[in-house]
């Protein structure tokens, strides 16, 4: 449990570094990883044809409901989620695992056109 806690230290203090935390966030939990792969399973099963529209409305809307739950913004979230992304695949590389997530993260906040800064989170 000491090893986990201190990766989750060292990737806190790299997020402040790259400001994808502020200088005195901290990450609450990673659900945003699991709620982020449900709603891309949910939307592969629509194309797959395995589930109808509505069903995959009603997928995205629960992953919806479940992320506000847990987070406050779109920001919050995508630390949560890069988080959870690194836990699983980095294995403390910084590399491509983190470098792209980190990248989407700075284009959502920063693009006048981007989701994050015109659709609410909550």
């Amino acid at each position: 449990m000491r090893g986990l806690v201190g990766k989750v230290i060292r990737y806190e203090s790299r997020f402040r570094a790259d400001d994808l935390l502020p200088p005195d966030g901290h990450v609450r939990t990673v659900a945003a990883w699991d709620i982020g792969r449900a709603s891309k399973m949910a939307r592969w099963g629509r194309g797959a044809r395995y589930a109808s529209h509505a069903e995959l409305e009603t997928a995205i809307e629960r992953a919806s409901r479940e992320a506000r739950s847990a987070y406050t913004s779109w920001e919050e979230f995508s630390a949560g989620y890069v988080l959870g992304r690194c836990l699983h695949f980095d294995e403390e590389q910084f590399g491509d695992w983190y470098t792209t997530v980190l990248q989407a993260h700075r284009e959502l906040v920063s693009d006048p056109d981007s989701p994050w800064l015109t659709v609410p989170f909550a």
